[in-house]
Formats: structure tokens, C-alpha cells, sequence
């Protein structure tokens, strides 16, 4: 089922939870790892200190291509580009990151539960890992329970289909059977009783018991009916008392619910105007609001200072808790950017479709088919400002980036597996892996080129290697060197 289950040897283990932070502010402090996040009335706090976040959505941490369209089908990430992933989002100020795959997965090979009642350890190992990275990065989690299956409908649209229970155009916002079905929400029980008791295999942590997760989102968008709500409710509290509970504003004043979530996004008729009475009902109940899902992009807000804009109204109303962006990708394992998801080579369609051309956040900036490399790169800014400024913190510089690793140089042609937060990177060759060294590409090349091609007789049974660069112009430290092969 899915790929091979993978497990890191324990000194790996050891350091990747030691590990410090990609960002300025160094080692993650021990007391944010290990508290809980906890809620006073409309006001949420970690390790006795007020918390506020700005944060990301990474929906694809547990598996990818299950939400969004994937022509690959969904697959496991990599460990190297989950790793990359929390590196880049810390770099943008993220202390929280929302992944719908991390607690929802059902009926495929790389699931969680790929046929009722049967559950993958293979899943859990990626999700572990997960768990692990951002713990290491100082990043909490909201997982989803019912999220998105691009391919079946939505997470409820399957286990429906387990009980052959028929429901016509089910989808996420069409599927009435599921909330009432006695059967249907055992089925829906005993996927979470699996997950909050599953013991991660890094951590050794059961899930209901890890001050990683900062609480369970119940529903991807949050409007589950009331009487379900109760139930699940009653049923988590059952396993896990620390945990908040996260759900959509009419269920505000059930006992359990710890704070609303909502989406905030105008390019589907979804402005901050429409989510303003939520947030007031969720105040009248002394509940915070989450807006865990917002758009950033042109089709969103047409213009930079529009964008700016919005994300100064979440900073100023202090009824918001948190944000995230939606949605951030990551460099590819082997060499350039994860491809956009539920792409399109339609230019027209790409800015009206359910489509990663407009929504995709490529992390300093590249171009697609809706926003281009500097309008993206400004937006991205503007997020990490935000972010910081959520948590009262003056904007760092730039991270230093990692080393980037080599993974292939044949008859000149350089990859490398991308460094979190670089800019561009320049090339030095040698005729020895000892040197001496000289730069033949001084800056000239990004992760959205093809590698970087050597050409000439000097390039025959050379050696290479890769030095990043921030966006500060602050170089990093340099990769180890490989030597071009001539096949």
C-alpha cells in the first residue's frame, strides 16, 4: 500500500527535534515545543504567554495530491520536502500551519484509512515525520478530519460510498446522509479515535498527548450541522481534553468548541464584509476567530496595496486569533518547485478555476499563469511582515539558507535540491572535488531554470558545487561537491 515505510535512524531523530529554526530568531524556545496551546475565553495563549499567529496552509504534508487535482494520484511527500516546506514557512514568520492531509486521508493507497476500518502505517510514518519537522521549526498544527477528496467528492462522499448509501452530485457541500447516519458517524469515530491515539514513531507521542498539534479542525471550511458537531465533539473530548476544537461560527456556542474558523477569500464572493457577523457571533461567545484559510493572490485583491490592505485588518481586529495564506508549496525532491496543483494551460480558465496558478504560493516568488514572479515576491513579503507583526515581533532579516544538496551533474548539466528561502545560486567548478574552485556562474541561475548547463571540454569529469543566496544577498554555506558523469 503506497510507498515503503521509512524510518529515520534514532541520531537522525534526535536531531531533527534538536534541530534550530530557519529563521533569525534561532533555536525554537523549549517551552512554546512543548506547551499546549490553550484558550481564555476569546484570547488563546502558549506556555503562559498570549499567542497570536500568522500562518499557512500546507495541505499536502500528509499526502499529496489527494486535495487539489494531481495527474500522479495521491503520493506521500518527501521527508526532504516536508523539511523544506516548515524551513520556508518559518522563514515567513509561520508559527502555525493548517494541513487537511495530517488528520484526513480516506479510500486511496496513501491514505489514512485506505478501506474502512483498515488503517496505513506507512501514512502515519509521513505524518509522524510531519509532527516531528514542525516541532523541530517551532510550528504547531491544525489537522482536518472531513476535508477535500478532489477525486471522489469530498472525505464524506466516501465513507458514504463505503455504505453504499447514495447520494446524488455529493461533494463537500452536498452530502446529507453523512451528518445523520448512525453507521456513517461510527465510521467517522473510529477514524479519529485512530488518529488522536496513533503513537508517532519519532516523537513517541501519541497524537492526543502532542503540544505540536495546536487543535482539531473538524470540518475544511468549518460549517458542520450543530447536532453533528455535538457528537464529535463529545467524542473527542472522550479521547483528548487539551486539544481546542476548531469549527465554523454557528456551532460558537457549543460547549467543546474552543474557536471559529472560517475562509476569507473574494475571488469566490467570500470577502472579510460577508465574514464580519461571524466574527461578531464568535465574539458574543467569547470564542476567537481563525481565518485558517485566506487568498492573497491578484484575483483575490487586484492590487498589492488592496492586499496590504486586508492584512491589516486582521492584524487590527483583535477578535482575530489567526490567519493563514493559502497555500504553500515547496521546492521539488531532486531538483526545482513542486508542479502547481490542479493546474491548467489555460491562461483565461486560470484565474476563474479551482486552480494552483492563482493560489499556489511559490516561496521568494515565481511566475504562473495569473501572477508574475514580482507580484508574487511582493505578496509573499507582505505575508512574512504580517506574520511577524501577528505575533509582535520586528521583521528579522532574511534567514541564511541551507547548503543545497547536488543530486545529479551529467556532461555539465548541475540540479540540486533547492535551499528554503534562496534567491538564486551561483556555480563554482574544479577539476578535483579539493579545489581550487571557480565560480563559472556568478548568481545566474534559480530553481525555476533546468539545472545549469556547463558546456566546453573543461566540463568533462569535472567537479561541481552550489552556493545559495538569500534574498539580502547573504550567501550560504556552500554544497558538497559532485562530479559531472559522462552519461
Amino acid at each position: 500500500m503506497g510507498a515503503p515505510r521509512t524510518i529515520l535512524p534514532l541520531i537522525a531523530a534526535a536531531a531533527l527535534l534538536t534541530a534550530t529554526s530557519s529563521g533569525a530568531t534561532g533555536r525554537v524556545p523549549q517551552g512554546f515545543a512543548d506547551s499546549f496551546v490553550t484558550r481564555s475565553g476569546p484570547r488563546l495563549a502558549v506556555d503562559g504567554r498570549p499567542f497570536r499567529f500568522g500562518g499557512a496552509n500546507i495541505e499536502w504534508l500528509g499526502v499529496a495530491g489527494y486535495g487539489p487535482s494531481d495527474p500522479s494520484g495521491p503520493h506521500f511527500p518527501s521527508h526532504y520536502e516536508v523539511d523544506d516546506a516548515m524551513a520556508t514557512a518559518r522563514e515567513m514568520g509561520v508559527t502555525v500551519v493548517r494541513s487537511q492531509t495530517m488528520g484526513d486521508s480516506v479510500g486511496c493507497d496513501a491514505c489514512i484509512e485506505p478501506t474502512l476500518g483498515q488503517f496505513n502505517e506507512a501514512a502515519f510514518e509521513h505524518i509522524d515525520y510531519a509532527l516531528a519537522s514542525a516541532r523541530a521549526h517551532g510550528i504547531k498544527i491544525i489537522p482536518t478530519i472531513i476535508g477535500d477528496d478532489a477525486r471522489d467528492g469530498g472525505t464524506g462522499c466516501v465513507y458514504l460510498r463505503w455504505r453504499a448509501i447514495s447520494q446524488s452530485g455529493c461533494s463537500l457541500i452536498n452530502m446529507a446522509p453523512f451528518w445523520i447516519d448512525p453507521t456513517v458517524i461510527g465510521d467517522v469515530e473510529a477514524h479519529i479515535a485512530a488518529v488522536l491515539n496513533h503513537v508517532n514513531v519519532y516523537t513517541h507521542l501519541a497524537y492526543k498527548d502532542d503540544p505540536t498539534i495546536l487543535g482539531w479542525d473538524l470540518l475544511n471550511g468549518g460549517g458542520s450541522p450543530v447536532a453533528w458537531t455535538r457528537e464529535i465533539v463529545s467524542y473527542i473530548r472522550g479521547i483528548d481534553s487539551r486539544h481546542l476544537i476548531l469549527s465554523g461560527y454557528t456551532n460558537a456556542g457549543i460547549h467543546g468548541v474552543d474557536a471559529c474558523v472560517s475562509f476569507v477569500y473574494p475571488h469566490w464572493l467570500m470577502g472579510l464584509a460577508v465574514v464580519q457577523p461571524w466574527i461578531a457571533k464568535c465574539k458574543r461567545e467569547g470564542k476567537p476567530f481563525i481565518v485558517y484559510e485566506y487568498g492573497w493572490d491578484r484575483t483575490n485583491y487586484p492590487t498589492l496595496s488592496k492586499f496590504t490592505g486586508f492584512l491589516d485588518t486582521l492584524l487590527h481586529t483583535p477578535e482575530i486569533a489567526g490567519d493563514g495564506f493559502w497555500a504553500l508549496e515547496s521546492h521539488n525532491d531532486g531538483h526545482g518547485w513542486m508542479p502547481i496543483p490542479a493546474n491548467t494551460s489555460d491562461p483565461a480558465a486560470a484565474k476563474h478555476i479551482e486552480s494552483g496558478q492563482w493560489w499556489a504560493l511559490y516561496y521568494p516568488g515565481i511566475r504562473t499563469l495569473v501572477s508574475t514572479a514580482a507580484d508574487m515576491s511582493a505578496r509573499a513579503q507582505a505575508i512574512r511582515r504580517h506574520n511577524y507583526a501577528m505575533g509582535g515581533i520586528r521583521v528579522p532579516a532574511h534567514a541564511i539558507p541551507p547548503a543545497p544538496i547536488v543530486t545529479s551533474v551529467r556532461r555539465g548539466r548541475v540540479y540540486w535540491q533547492g535551499s528554503a528561502g534562496a534567491k538564486d545560486y551561483s556555480i563554482q567548478r574544479a577539476s578535483s572535488s579539493s579545489g581550487p574552485w571557480k565560480t563559472i556562474c556568478r548568481r545566474c541561475v534559480t530553481d525555476v531554470d533546468d539545472g545549469f548547463a556547463d558546456v566546453g571540454a573543461a566540463a568533462d569529469g569535472a567537479w561541481y558545487r552550489v552556493i545559495p543566496y538569500n534574498l539580502d544577498g547573504k550567501r550560504g554555506p556552500v554544497s558538497k561537491a559532485k562530479q559531472s558523469s559522462p552519461g
